[in-house]
């Protein structure tokens, strides 16, 4: 049953939160959606969703079942008003990779129980003010995430 629910949520998010840019065929160089959105006087931001003690998983199917519904309408609201980007969950499992004092990485597992990444939106907006007020909706928040909002691309 985990595993049919984990994979209708990554079909969700794949479908509900797929890239508008899909395929440039020009050859011209491309700029970042980042850039393109400051060039027309908007800003790029992520939201990024934290979880711990892998929350999702140890929650009712019944509860997620809810939240996703919840999930599903702040997606579809966000991308009628052309303000919802791209987003996308982020799996259990993986590793983290550092290196070790001579400088060569070192990979260990990922702790489930530690503060991880869940997913992610990109959102595209007129400024800061109006991202950390979408930010505050975010569904991820319901059930104990933690919600980060951070800018999209370098200073």
């Amino acid at each position: 049953m985990k595993t049919v629910t984990i994979l209708s949520l990554t079909a969700f998010f794949l479908t509900a939160c797929s890239a508008t840019n899909s395929g440039n065929s020009s050859n011209a160089p491309s700029v970042s959606s980042a850039t393109a959105a400051r060039m027309h006087g908007k800003m790029q931001f992520a939201i990024l969703m934290y979880e711990t003690n892998d929350a999702w998983h140890r929650m009712p199917i019944a509860e997620r079942d809810n939240l996703m519904k919840k999930y599903g309408l702040w997606v579809r609201n966000l991308k009628e008003k052309g303000i919802l980007k791209e987003g996308n969950p982020i799996g259990r499992g993986g590793v983290v990779m550092a290196t070790d004092r001579s400088g060569q990485p070192e990979a260990a597992p990922i702790d489930v129980n530690a503060r991880n990444l869940t997913g992610y939106f990109v959102i595209e907006v007129t400024n800061a003010r109006e991202a950390e007020a979408i930010a505050a909706t975010c569904p991820a928040l319901l059930h104990g995430e933690v919600v980060h909002l951070r800018p999209v691309g370098h200073e």
